[in-house]
């Protein structure tokens, strides 16, 4: 086990997993598969399972998954990636007394072009994203973030294809997990605000790690 703890964020590392605690419940938007959407949450665990998951109750077995680290599944957002997620990414930027941190895994075995992939089963390859604010910002703020990280993953990405030969600009599961930690308030996160683009630069370096 390996660990690394500032003033609001420990990040631990046990077999198959990689775990924030915000050491209290944080405002959060995720795309996870467990406990995603708008909530309140302590933790957040990025889990390694195997290239065949595939359950029929998906949300039984995440629950499995979270109990098998000791965390509760009430108060977790639990992110799956076939990687393995102590090859994770990681990057810092601050802009103007905003800091931000993410923390990435990245597998590109399944990348996707959105409206040009056509509809198929899941495939192991997902793009795990967790960003760390360290502001206040109101709900739509935070789903700028999420633009955000979505505006530099593919510009990243860029030259690489998916199977069918589109340009691929992420994989068909990615998640995007955003942690609003508390601090300078802001209204706004969009390409030319502090929030923005201190969350553009700590993705792109954690993402860029991530795939190297």
């Amino acid at each position: 086990m390996q660990s690394l703890e500032t003033e609001q964020v420990c990040l631990t590392l046990k077999p198959s997993s990689l775990i924030l605690d915000f050491l209290e419940p944080r405002t959060v938007l995720s795309s996870a598969p467990f406990n995603g959407g708008l909530t309140r949450a302590r933790y957040v665990l990025n889990r390694t399972v195997g290239m065949d998951f595939c359950p029929v109750d998906v949300q039984q077995a995440v629950r499995e998954e979270i109990r098998a680290v000791n965390l509760p599944p009430e108060q977790t957002v639990c992110c799956l990636t076939a990687v393995d997620v102590w090859k994770f990414g990681e990057g810092r930027a601050e802009e103007q007394g905003i800091n931000v941190t993410a923390f990435v895994t990245a597998g590109l075995g399944n990348l996707s072009a959105p409206g040009l992939t056509p509809v198929s089963d899941h495939k192991p390859g997902t793009i795990n994203t967790i960003v760390c604010i360290e502001a206040h910002l109101p709900d739509a703020a935070l789903v700028e973030a999420v633009q955000m990280v979505t505006e530099v993953k593919a510009r990243v990405l860029q030259g690489r294809e998916t199977r069918e030969g589109f340009p691929g600009t992420g994989t068909s599961t990615d998640t995007v997990t955003v942690v609003m930690l508390g601090g300078k308030e802001e209204k706004y996160s969009g390409a030319v605000t502090p929030v923005g683009r201190a969350v553009a630069r700590a993705f792109e370096d954690a993402f860029r790690e991530a795939i190297k």
